[in-house]
């Protein structure tokens, strides 16, 4: 049985899902174009495409309308019981520009979206960067890249933390974090030159925005000790492909890549795996004392994880996909006990409240008469829902809640595209921009309403 205040949900971001970009300042999602391949250019290395041509389409620019349809949405999650939603603060729209002047419209917004679900019973979670970095901090400081951003980011943060310091509980510093490994701009807001070595960069992005999240953490503390603070990173187990030493090393090689912005966020040092590949290959990482001494003294308060797939490691670079596993259309593989594997590692491993912030089925969904008969996203949602009762049941992990990606049909990150859909509600619009913005129920919507009202109870 799960505790009474379970926190059963769903999420949305900013940058997805607001639109309403001409009352606000672009973020790095508002320049990446849609489509695959010119996407992947953007998440992680976008010179090619910095100068924003006219000619190009930017799905992000008008999201899902939620700006505009706030109210009708909240009313909808509702009608679903949401207990909790996590969503994003735009810091594009607090600061439009490196003025840094507050922008009383867009924080009008926020007072409007935070107060409409606390009115609806609904805990907002707030994540303060979800892939939407100011164009104007990548375009000036480099992003996290540079020290300074650090900086920019606490001022952004006491201002969000002051204003809403009696009607927020939870905090989240990063949408996953060790995402920055695979993108490094979208995550990190540094564009890498050619003269540059990337694994130094990463390091160096890794360290400021590990910095900035326990300097978020000792900020918040003193605003309000009832805060809790978090960060949320990406689960995805590794695999190895065989039971050979090498492949099983090769998982060790990529569970560590993840771990170690965890491994520092909760036990206030940097794993001896990093501090070794930065000596062994001499890289310039810069970490100054003070901020070693901030990152010991300020560990998160528990971890944000979300869940979609899991991984393979193999010396055999030809081999991505794990052969044993069904695969979505977009060729993500469906393992449901990737998700209990994934609660028992963090919780083993920390020993820290989790939080599951993201688990979904990006689908492709077809209305008949008015209707979508998404059987499929109710099937992958079921499975998951059951490997976390066992992970907090039989296993012991403590899971405060199960919080879906997502709960309203919006741009996905990896394509761009409206129609790689998550919802539970259906928003009428199409990967050309095109639609009418209305919103329509899928059968999803009716079995989560079930799911929350029987606390998990019912599947």
């Amino acid at each position: 049985m799960l505790c009474k205040d379970f926190l059963w949900g769903s999420s949305i971001s900013a940058g997805q899902c607001e639109g309403g970009v001409e009352s606000r300042g672009l973020s790095v999602v508002d320049i990446m174009p849609q489509g695959k391949n010119e996407r992947r250019i953007f998440l992680d290395h976008p010179q090619t495409y910095f100068d924003l041509p006219d000619d190009v389409f930017y799905p992000s620019r008008q999201g899902n309308e939620f700006y505009l349809h706030y109210k009708e949405d909240i009313a909808l999650f509702k009608e679903l019981g949401f207990k909790a939603l996590r969503l994003s603060i735009m810091w594009s729209r607090v600061f439009k520009d490196s003025s840094r002047t507050p922008n009383e419209e867009g924080l009008k917004f926020y007072d409007d979206v935070i107060d409409s679900l606390l009115e609806a019973g609904i805990q907002p979670i707030i994540t303060f960067i979800h892939f939407d970095m100011p164009y104007w901090i990548t375009k000036e400081y480099d992003g996290f890249y540079n020290r300074k951003t650090v900086d920019l980011f606490l001022e952004f943060a006491d201002l969000i933390f002051n204003r809403y310091k009696e009607k927020v509980t939870y905090w989240i510093s990063f949408c996953e974090i060790n995402v920055v490994n695979y993108f490094v701009y979208m995550v990190g807001g540094k564009r890498i030159s050619p003269a540059e070595n990337r694994q130094e960069v990463i390091y160096q992005i890794a360290h400021h925005e590990i910095l900035a999240t326990c300097s978020l953490v000792k900020l918040g503390h003193q605003i309000n000790p009832n805060f809790k603070i978090g960060c949320q990173v990406a689960g995805s187990p590794n695999y190895p492909l065989t039971p050979t030493p090498e492949d099983y090393f090769e998982m060790i090689k990529k569970d560590q890549s993840h771990y170690m912005y965890s491994d520092a966020l909760v036990r206030g040092s940097y794993p001896y795996y990093v501090l070794q590949d930065i000596k062994k290959n001499h890289y310039e990482v810069i970490m100054q004392e003070e901020d070693l001494k901030t990152i010991k003294q300020n560990p998160i308060d528990f971890i944000a994880v979300s869940y979609y797939r899991s991984s393979i490691a193999s010396i055999n670079p030809e081999i991505e996909i794990n052969p044993y596993l069904e695969k979505s259309k977009w060729d993500w593989t469906i393992d449901p006990m990737g998700l209990r594997i994934t609660l028992n590692q963090l919780y083993d491993r920390y020993q820290l409240p989790i939080l599951i912030v993201e688990n979904g089925l990006g689908a492709i969904d077809e209305v008949s008469n008015g209707q979508i008969h998404d059987d499929y996203r109710i099937d992958y949602l079921r499975k998951h829902i059951i490997e976390m009762k066992k992970a907090i049941e039989e296993d012991g992990v403590s899971v405060i809640g199960y919080l879906t990606w997502a709960a309203i049909d919006l741009v996905s990150t990896s394509e761009g595209q409206m129609s790689k859909r998550y919802g539970f509600i259906y928003v009428d619009r199409n990967d050309d921009g095109s639609g009418s913005f209305t919103r329509i129920k899928k059968d999803s919507f009716a079995w989560y309403q079930k799911v929350i009202s029987s606390n998990g109870e019912i599947t």
